[in-house]
């Protein structure tokens, strides 16, 4: 009888990664429209949280509470949970990070996402790049077709990946409790990818390495535990000739 020391990562896998890359091409035939939607709302979020100073925060917590509701029941649980057991066992924590999402709009003074100009600032800028602008076309140079392009707001990797950047260019106390699902989830993808031998498994892995360094970084620097005020919310003044 063989003992559960014995089993590896990959003898939990239970299906091919040609099967998997082709849950992403069922997708993006099947769900364009909203595929296209979730990838443009993606964008529209993350030129308004690279912006200095704009207002328009509950817009981007809104976008991404929208973005994550629909990777969820759009990949996540209709393609992706019939093929991985372990799926079924995250998925809740997805519907948790789209509640968080909706409470932090709904608060008076929501997260603040802005250009800081910090390291922090540029690892999630980096980030945010890789997960929306990169990572869709990793695939052509693995030899597989642009259909099977996994985008930010539909595919949940790149959507997790760049929520990672999402945070760490926002500002507020109790910003890092949008963190430890898309950081699972990311440790989840980039082991399953491994087994798979995609090399995009290396980036995950760097991406949670950063987040986590980034945040510490905050927290002895003084960025997290200092409380937003209304005056940073407003808009900036008007730059003078």
């Amino acid at each position: 009888m063989t003992e559960w020391w014995d089993y590896g990562l990959a003898d939990f896998l239970l299906f091919s990664p040609r099967v998997y890359y082709r849950l992403f091409e069922t997708m993006n035939s099947v769900w364009w429209m909203a595929v296209l939607a979730a990838f443009v709302a993606g964008l529209v979020a993350a030129g308004m949280a690279m912006r200095h100073g704009h207002r328009g925060n509950r817009v981007i917590l809104v976008l991404l509470s929208l973005i994550w509701a629909w990777a969820s029941y759009g990949f996540v649980w209709q393609y992706y949970q019939p093929i991985n057991w372990a799926v079924a066992y995250i998925l809740p924590g997805f519907v948790i990070e789209v509640l968080l999402l909706l409470v932090f709009a709904a608060r008076p003074l929501p997260l603040r996402f802005g250009w800081r100009g910090d390291l922090t600032s540029y690892v999630g800028a980096a980030i945010m790049v890789v997960a929306i602008v990169i990572y869709p076309f990793v695939g052509l140079l693995e030899g597989r077709d642009l259909i099977q392009a996994e985008l930010f707001g539909s595919a949940a990797d790149p959507t997790a990946l760049g929520t990672l950047g999402f945070v760490l260019m926002a500002r507020g106390t109790w910003r890092w409790l949008l963190l430890p699902v898309p950081l699972i989830w990311c440790a989840f993808a980039a082991a399953t990818l491994w087994v798979m031998d995609q090399q995009i498994a290396y980036v995950m892995l760097i991406a949670v390495w950063l987040t986590i360094f980034s945040g510490w970084l905050d927290l002895k620097n003084g960025v997290t535990t200092r409380r937003l005020t209304k005056a940073e919310l407003a808009d900036p003044p008007p730059i003078s000739d």
